[in-house]
């Protein structure tokens, strides 16, 4: 790991991090640096016993006397004797033998609930710079928590860290463990030039053999921390701002263990999925479809229970000199939109309109805002009327500019021509059923939702709310639609149409409505990644339940409303499918797959 220079010191600890959490940490480092400051210095003991020349002197014995003053003496005896006089004669000063004791560092962490959560952080960077401070001054560094008296470790490596970061517990620091830390330190023998560090929180009873204390307490105006460390009855002060939610939930869930192994054999290398796009259900079919970081995608078969064996992964390889607009996956087959700046070729659509690959001029930017140069998923859908007098085919996209459009073919059999709309702007989300493509738009005023058929040339208004969304989720479960819209930031409108119903649910800032389910047996309820992205939970009328627990944050997630099957892509490319309302293991779980070098 390339690390900036002012964090070389630290090099041993950080390495030991992903690159993205050793950063914000050594960030912290370097704040609290200053206030911990360098070991004192060790006066030597009484013994002048030499070990020879450390200098030049103006008096000293004769047998010191350089000899380039015996020179003098022999070339010009007066200048000798006037310089003797004078007191110029130069000697040798001896070197004492310095004896110095041995040194040791103590450091005493609160695990208690005073301490729990984002006070570990300033814990663990404390850690890393007592470490570095002993080792700096040539002395030993132990380590314990003030919970138990009766443990005191000499490491300070791997294992000392994700043993400081899991020795949490509910009980609070008591006079009989600074008692008991007292007697230990006491048995050890420890000199008076040896330190103990007492971290912990504000106003905790100190130990009598304490000689620095560091007190963290959270600050009451805003999400920092307020450090103070005290030292030869000396107080520094420091307000420390945190990492991000995300990166404060890695340092705190154990980061320092390897990643986790490869969970199917059968995933080559260059299967390990991006994290840059969200994975996709098919649209009718057990599988789901997931972008590759090597360029293409992977489609993985769902299986019906977790007991089951999933079927071989299919693979997509990326088109040469082209980037992929979107993609829809039906049953096995991945359909694809990819342009080459200047055409769109569409490919492995349902029926003979757009099976055999075909390229359309792609339109100008004006009536079609696409992502540049660069593979980016927009919102695709496919609607198809195979019948003799059918509409035909049609792909529609959501752009970047929220403007919904759409690509048609007809029946015929010899090359039909392919026409290009524009069918709607401001489009605030969208979702598709096998025949059936449900639609919101909002202008600024009003809100309003459309429900276009396979069969239907125009679309029909299904829905029109009288205040405007920032964005919607939408629902075509086989119960009948679902709606949810955000008012404001943080602000839900949970809409049942079939019932008349409507829901206002509060959501924490920070968090992200992945879609919206029926909610068997609970209800109506959003599905919610939270601020951590450590979970996903379901915010319904009158509960609020976690559905998935994840040990590393959760980069992509997916909602399937047609069969509550919902998919979460972890930071470290783990792959789970699960159904929403089972509480048994995932239906399916990929593993991110390694390779020399990585893919």
């Amino acid at each position: 790991m390339k690390l900036p220079a002012p964090l070389a010191p630290w090099r041993a600890w950080l390495a030991l991090l992903p690159a993205e959490l050793a950063a914000p940490l050594g960030a912290m480092l370097l704040r609290l640096q200053p206030l911990v400051g360098r070991m004192a210095g060790v006066a030597p003991a009484p013994d002048s016993t030499p070990v020879g020349a450390g200098g030049i002197a103006r008096r000293g014995p004769c047998h010191r006397l350089l000899l380039s003053e015996w020179a003098v003496l022999d070339g010009a005896p007066d200048e000798f004797l006037r310089r003797a006089a004078a007191g110029e004669l130069l000697f040798s000063a001896p070197e004492p033998r310095v004896q110095r004791r041995a040194r040791t560092c103590v450091a005493l962490f609160d695990a208690g609930p005073a301490q729990l959560g984002e006070p570990r952080l300033a814990q663990l960077a404390l850690f890393i710079l007592l470490a570095r401070r002993a080792q700096d001054g040539a002395a030993d560094f132990k380590w314990g928590i003030l919970q138990r008296p009766d443990r005191l470790h000499a490491n300070s490596g791997r294992d000392a860290l994700r043993s400081l970061m899991g020795a949490r517990t509910l009980e609070r620091v008591r006079t009989q463990h600074l008692a008991g830390w007292n007697a230990a330190l006491a048995g050890l023998g420890l000199g008076d030039e040896a330190e103990v560090w007492q971290v912990g929180a504000p106003g905790a009873i100190a130990a009598a053999r304490a000689s620095a204390h560091a007190a963290i307490g959270q600050s009451l105006f805003d999400a920092s921390l307020e450090v103070a460390i005290t030292q030869a009855r000396q107080t520094r002060r420091l307000q420390l701002e945190l990492p991000a939610p995300q990166v404060g939930a890695g340092l705190l869930r154990d980061p320092f263990k390897p990643p986790p192994p490869t969970l199917r054999s059968d995933v080559s290398a260059g299967d390990t999925a991006s994290l840059l796009f969200a994975p996709r259900f098919a649209v009718s079919g057990d599988w789901i479809v997931a972008a590759r970081r090597a360029g293409g995608s992977v489609l993985h078969a769902v299986p019906t229970s977790a007991s089951l064996d999933p079927a071989q992964p299919r693979r997509s390889h990326p088109t040469p000199d082209a980037t992929e607009l979107g993609v829809v996956l039906f049953g096995k087959v991945l359909a694809r939109v990819v342009s080459n700046g200047t055409d769109l070729t569409l490919m492995r659509f349902p029926g003979q309109a757009f099976g055999p690959p075909r390229s359309v001029p792609q339109p100008p930017p004006e009536h079609f805002h696409a992502p540049p140069g660069e593979n980016r998923w927009l919102p695709t859908f496919f609607l198809s009327d195979r019948s003799p007098k059918g509409i035909g085919a049609r792909v529609f996209m959501i752009d970047l500019a929220g403007q919904l459009v759409c690509w048609s073919a007809g029946n015929e059999k010899h090359a039909p021509d392919v026409r290009f709309d524009a069918l709607a702007d401001k489009v605030v989300g969208a979702s598709q059923s096998p025949n059936t493509l449900l639609y919101a738009r909002s202008d600024g005023k009003r809100t309003t939702i459309h429900s276009l058929k396979a069969r239907a040339v125009e679309p029909e208004t299904i829905g029109e709310f009288a205040f405007a969304a920032l964005q919607a989720r939408l629902s075509s479960a086989p119960e009948g639609w679902l709606y949810a819209v955000q008012l404001n930031v943080g602000e839900w409108r949970l809409i049942d149409p079939t019932i008349g119903r409507r829901t206002r649910i509060l959501v924490p800032h920070g968090a992200t409505v992945i879609g919206v389910t029926r909610g068997r047996p609970y209800g109506p309820a959003l599905v919610v990644l939270a601020a951590d992205r450590l979970t996903l939970e379901l915010f319904s009328k009158s509960d609020q339940r976690v559905i998935v627990r994840s040990e590393a944050p959760i980069a992509q997630a997916t909602l399937d409303p047609s069969s509550d099957r919902l998919c979460w892509l972890t930071g470290t490319h783990e792959l789970c499918v699960m159904n929403m309302y089972d509480s048994g293991p995932p239906l399916l779980r990929v593993g991110p797959a390694h390779q020399a070098g990585g893919a």
